[in-house]
């Protein structure tokens, strides 16, 4: 489904910003050749009388231009998830993921796709057995994701290396948070964990660690996780601060999920409020509906009771991402979304502004901080010279409102224009 590129594409006139946190750049001409980035300067008529003889001029004029956006925590249950982020404006994610050859597969595949983002996993998703994750998510066939002790950990974490992958997955939690008073999971033993870090780090994958509960966050920390998939529950002190800020751990701290299951009725109503995400071009009428039905917000709080608990804890959620960005802890976007792929994103990026952080400082979280994460900034992130051409067009200023992300005229992966067909 690759599409063939023009051989040089350009867009004229727009308001860019560039994702590396500087200021925006006014009567940009962006030009693009082959899938990437070729040039960013002033649109003067001296730039324009240069261009390639055939140059496809697009002229961007009253618009904005920014990267394509990175989402570092995603599930998927089908492509269909994968096209809608892509549609909002979603260009790579880390895909969080059970089975590492399959995950690998997708990840080729998506580069040669128009239609969903690339697709960076983390593989596999590895659990105690009668844990978190374990309860009807697949196994992988080639190797243990429920090791009971740490040499099985170890030849676990050496055959995902084998398959491919770059980054594992631990679930350091029993969902005691957000599920009391329903029966604990089992959580993963403090030797397994670091058995399944430390390998991962010797063999050289990052290691990426869901831990919402401070001892294990520390924990984790302490064993060289690259990242935390979640914020942490608890004020986090200043010594784990520095040493996130020292080795550097990235924080992903997901404030969509937790927002979502402390309220999950005023969560959603908030969400579809904006009538860019229930008119023409957003959500499917289906899908609106069975979001504004009682039944959805009531099923989530009996599955998730603790709902309480959750909403005591969202001050020090808050606090914890203003203070580690003001610390120099590379903070990175992912949503964990489930209810709104694509959409999540814009509804993060959000949560951050109204946590203290500006929307510029958002915006990169989700383009350059979040590629850093993936190991992936040499390639994308940022909009600029040799990075690929990864971005999006928009009709309203980001900066002066960050959910202004989704009023979307385009989105292009790889330099191709996506078929925006309705959402």
């Amino acid at each position: 489904m690759k599409t063939l590129l023009a051989a040089t594409i350009v867009l004229r006139g727009a308001t860019l910003v560039d994702g590396t946190g500087a200021p925006p750049q006014a009567n940009v001409l962006l030009v693009i050749r082959d899938g990437r980035i070729l040039s960013v300067s002033s649109a003067t008529p001296a730039a324009l009388a240069a261009l390639p003889p055939g140059s496809e001029v697009v002229d961007a004029g009253g618009r904005w231009i920014v990267p394509g956006l990175i989402d570092a925590h995603v599930h998927r249950e089908s492509d269909a998830d994968l096209q809608a982020m892509l549609r909002w404006g979603v260009t790579s994610v880390r895909l969080m993921a059970e089975d590492v050859s399959s995950a690998e597969a997708l990840a080729r595949a998506s580069r040669n796709r128009s239609d969903i983002p690339d697709v960076l996993p983390a593989a596999p998703i590895f659990t105690a057995p009668e844990g978190w994750w374990a309860q009807g998510e697949s196994p992988d066939s080639h190797l243990d994701r429920y090791p009971s002790e740490p040499a099985g950990a170890r030849e676990s974490v050496r055959r995902a290396k084998r398959l491919g992958s770059t980054e594992i997955k631990l679930m350091l939690d029993d969902m005691d948070w957000c599920r009391a008073p329903q029966k604990r999971y089992a959580q993963m033993s403090r030797e397994v964990a670091n058995a399944l870090i430390v390998e991962a780090r010797r063999t050289g994958l990052r290691a990426i660690v869901h831990a919402p509960n401070l001892p294990d966050a520390r924990a984790a920390i302490a064993d060289g996780a690259t990242a935390l998939a979640h914020g942490v529950l608890e004020p986090l002190d200043a010594e784990t601060i520095a040493i996130m800020r020292a080795r550097p751990v990235f924080y992903i701290p997901t404030m969509d999920i937790f927002e979502f299951l402390a309220d999950t009725r005023a969560f959603v109503d908030g969400v579809l409020s904006d009538p860019r995400v229930t008119g023409p071009g957003g959500l499917p009428a289906e899908t609106v509906a069975r979001y504004r039905a009682t039944a959805y917000s009531e099923g989530y709080r009996k599955r998730y009771p603790n709902f309480e608990n959750i909403r005591r804890r969202l001050p020090a959620l808050r606090a914890n991402l203003l203070a580690l960005h003001r610390a120099g802890v590379p903070v990175a976007l992912g949503t964990d979304m489930w209810a709104f792929p694509g959409l999540g994103v814009s509804i993060e990026m959000d949560l951050f502004v109204r946590a203290g952080l500006s929307p510029n400082d958002a915006l990169r979280a989700a383009t350059q901080t979040a590629a850093r994460s993936l190991e992936a900034e040499a390639d994308r992130g940022t909009l600029e010279p040799g990075k690929r051409a990864d971005f999006l067009v928009l009709t309203s200023d980001p900066l002066a409102d960050i959910k202004n992300v989704r009023s979307i005229s385009a989105v292009y992966k790889a330099g191709v224009r996506v078929d925006k067909n309705p959402r």
